[in-house]
């Protein structure tokens, strides 16, 4: 059985926890800077607390690193150091001189290290790649994601989140955007240009960006969309991409929900299909460590490394000081 430690305890640990758990993976100890976070996660899944993350990472098969973005260099550093597999969340940093220093020390330890971008375990995404290697959607001409509900920041208000906490401040573009911006690079192709428009609405915290419009273009020649908000009343979801040969949307009523599927092709068929995935019930989460695990097992490179996370973060700053230079 693969043991694995946890360092960080915040909500997303929780549904790691519980997917780890239904892979048989045996939590060997839980880490936070809070001890209290980490003693409720610990009692519910039947696991000790730890108070040196070093040791507990040594005496591990992998770590899972899921603390806030900006406070994880020196725990992937002490577990390149004992050879442990890591997987770790999205972003992977908030400076791009973090990325690029954790990508170069991965390089020279034969480990996995897989970042954790979950929305490409969603059913949706899967469908959508299927239909991408087959050629039935063409060559893409665009790809877009739309994104938009209350959350950090919304009514110009801070609330109880790391993101926007002091020494952890994270804005809506580094963060939650590398989901889209993973999603849409990983279908679309390679984004070889980037730039935006941010805007925060917490006065008190001028530097946590909570709206972004973004613009991409991909190597193969299409163009991308980004539009995401944590400051709408109104919660919507909707991405796609719109093909040569055929145009598919995935969209639902909430910042999260992709549970509708439409579908388009240049044969005349068509697709109108609700999905059986609810995001918050943790099926990528548990689809993206089973990954991880296989990876491990038949010593497979993972769907997403840490050069990609790398790339994602570039393309976030990107957007970030294109939007500094607008102004």
């Amino acid at each position: 059985m693969l043991k694995t430690v946890l360092i960080g305890a915040g909500g997303i640990a929780w549904k790691h926890c519980e997917a780890l758990r239904k892979l048989g993976v045996e939590l060997s100890g839980i880490y936070d800077v809070n001890p209290v976070n980490a003693g409720r996660l610990a009692e519910a899944f039947g696991c000790p607390v730890v108070s040196d993350p070093v040791h507990a990472i040594a005496g591990a098969d992998m770590v899972h690193i899921l603390t806030p973005p900006s406070k994880r260099w020196e725990y992937v550093e002490c577990a390149l150091a004992y050879k442990k597999h890591i997987f770790m969340e999205k972003p992977v940093a908030i400076s791009l001189e973090d990325a690029q220093r954790m990508e170069l020390a991965a390089k020279a330890v034969p480990v996995q290290f897989m970042v954790g971008f979950t929305q490409r375990f969603r059913k949706g995404y899967r469908i959508i790649r299927e239909w991408l290697d087959q050629g039935r959607l063409g060559d893409v001409v665009q790809a877009y994601c739309f994104r938009i509900g209350p959350g950090p920041g919304f009514g110009g208000k801070l609330n109880d989140s790391w993101r926007t906490a002091e020494g952890y401040v994270c804005g809506m573009t580094i963060e939650s955007l590398s989901h889209d911006i993973d999603f849409l690079q990983s279908l679309a192709g390679r984004v070889i240009q980037a730039e935006g428009f941010v805007k925060g609405t917490v006065a008190s915290l001028p530097q946590f960006d909570n709206n972004v419009n973004a613009a991409l273009r991909f190597e193969g020649g299409g163009i991308g969309s980004i539009t995401a908000s944590w400051s709408s009343h109104i919660a919507f979801n909707a991405k796609g991409i719109i093909g040569t040969r055929g145009s598919v949307m995935l969209k639902g009523e909430d910042i999260w929900d992709s549970t509708c599927l439409t579908a388009k092709f240049e044969d005349g068929t068509s697709v109108c299909e609700s999905l059986d995935d609810i995001f918050q019930e943790g099926e990528g989460y548990l689809e993206e460590n089973r990954h991880f695990i296989t990876c491990i097992e038949k010593n497979i490179p993972v769907g997403c490394d840490i050069t990609v996370g790398r790339e994602v973060l570039a393309i976030s700053r990107k957007i970030l000081d294109s939007s500094i230079r607008g102004r």
